[in-house]
């Protein structure tokens, strides 16, 4: 059994009582407990930058878990920045991940930071207004998620990296408030879940080790489809192979 991290993106938390059950991976880090495993969900700044957010990670993971053994970790979304961040920069606790898996990352950036960014471009039109207003232009963490043609934090020697890459399917996607929004990344940088388009979530050097039916949210359990009524049924109970695709994941930690 492994030593788990499940490390959050952008907007989102860790471990936390004051969220009533609620919890970002929905509940997946019981369903590994359950399984055997040992598991840790810390929390950065959900706006924070990356430099901010892979520090606070870092430190997260020593004062939480100190010693030695091996560590593996999933990811979302920026977080799969972060813990790269960690393996690069931060030894004390990187030098200890020998698993990454990440879900959504978007290694080479999203269209979506260029367009909160930069008022002009052709994207923002198709933004929901609250996002703009959560995530600000300001924000410490959007300029580390702007579109780039490298990745900021390449592969180490000794960590197995692995990539979940997401794309919804099926009609229900069509009722998301997100399908506008994917349409409109289609245009820029085409298959996409919404936020991160295939492209990015993928490694140039590997091929991802899955590619489920989700978007962006609900890769966490959170499925925007419905008109925004499938994330407050998720609320009641995770959807349909989220736990699932979860376990099958942490299996590989195994091989």
């Amino acid at each position: 059994m492994a030593h788990i991290v499940l490390a959050h993106g952008i907007l989102g938390f860790g471990e936390n009582p004051l969220t009533i059950g609620v919890n970002y991976f929905n509940g997946v880090a019981a369903a590994l407990s359950n399984a055997g495993h040992q598991v840790f969900a810390p929390t950065v700044d959900a706006l924070g930058s990356l430099e901010r957010r892979s520090e606070q990670l870092a430190n997260a993971i020593t004062g939480h878990w100190p010693g030695t053994f091996d560590l593996a970790v999933i990811a979302h979304s920026m977080g799969g920045l972060d813990v790269r961040r960690v393996i690069n920069r931060h030894r004390a606790a990187g030098s200890r991940i020998k698993h990454l898996i990440t879900i959504a990352t978007p290694h080479l950036g999203s269209p979506v930071a260029d367009a909160v960014l930069d008022k002009t471009h052709a994207l923002r039109a198709a933004i929901p207004f609250w996002w703009i207003d959560a995530l600000g232009e300001n924000t410490g963490a959007i300029p580390d998620l702007a579109t780039r043609t490298v990745m900021q934090d390449p592969d180490c020697e000794g960590v197995r990296y692995m990539e979940v890459v997401c794309k919804p399917a099926g009609q229900s996607w069509k009722t998301s408030p997100f399908f506008e929004l994917s349409r409109a990344i289609g245009n820029f940088a085409g298959e996409n879940d919404g936020v991160v388009a295939r492209s990015s979530a993928c490694c140039q050097r590997r091929a991802p080790i899955a590619e489920w039916p989700v978007d962006h949210g609900g890769a966490i359990g959170w499925p925007t489809d419905l008109f925004g009524l499938g994330t407050l049924a998720a609320a009641i109970a995770a959807p349909a192979g989220h736990i699932e695709r979860y376990l099958a994941l942490a299996e590989r930690f195994n091989n």
